[in-house]
């Protein structure tokens, strides 16, 4: 499982869209990101999607809270996911 951060870069219906296809959490935060666990599969889809400039990675380290997967905020990375 790969843990990270998805900004949208399309609108509402079409993220919902992929996201149902994806077989992702229905979630996105107000800025649109989304934070997620994702398979090798789904990742391997997602990298097509941002090579289609339909979703940018952003490197943000995650962690559990009452309220799901959030970022670390005592963390300052930079805007790139790597493997």
């Amino acid at each position: 499982m790969h843990r990270i951060t998805i900004y949208w870069k399309i609108g509402t219906q079409r993220v919902h869209a992929l996201q149902v296809c994806e077989h992702l959490p229905i979630c996105v935060s107000l800025n649109g990101e989304q934070y997620v666990d994702v398979t090798d599969e789904q990742l391997e889809h997602l990298k097509e999607y941002e090579r289609q400039n339909l979703l940018e990675f952003r490197n943000k380290k995650l962690i559990e809270t009452p309220h799901g997967l959030q970022p670390d905020v005592s963390v300052q990375l930079g805007n790139r996911y790597h493997d």
